[in-house]
């Protein structure tokens, strides 16, 4: 399985600057996601070998955002994952209600078989063995 080359410190460098300029550009604030999809490496490896350069990133980015003009970040957009969580939030509540359902019907079904039961033991004449033993102590 090939993976993707690391970059250079001086690449990633390079990058991270970038992302600072657009920032006081009016652009998005910097972060390491943006950074890594740039060399195609994912977020955790990249935080492992440049965890240095990005801290320095997201400081001075930061500092950059308290010391300059305050501009307020975009507003986010609905993600894929914030769709699928809210969708999943919606059927686990589905899942729930139709367990509390089932949950009743049980209950019911439970209830109806030990009458059924007990009518049709009634009917065929059969003693219970506790039933018994109480008659034969008196």
């Amino acid at each position: 399985m090939n993976r993707p080359a690391l970059p250079t410190d001086d690449e990633v460098r390079t990058a991270a600057e970038q992302l600072l300029t657009d920032h006081r550009d009016g652009g998005l604030f910097p972060n390491v996601t943006t950074l890594a999809k740039r060399f195609g490496v994912n977020r955790t490896t990249f935080y492992r070998h440049f965890s240095a350069i990005t801290d320095a990133m997201l400081d001075s980015a930061g500092q950059q955002h308290t010391d300059g003009p305050k501009r307020r970040r975009p507003p986010r957009q609905s993600t894929e994952p914030e769709q699928a969580l809210r969708r999943l939030r919606t059927e686990n509540e589905d899942l729930r209600r139709h367990l509390e359902i089932y949950e009743e019907q049980i209950r019911m079904l439970t209830t109806e078989n030990k009458r059924l039961r007990e009518l049709i033991e009634q009917q065929a004449g059969v003693t219970a063995i506790s039933t018994r033993r109480l008659e034969l102590d008196h």
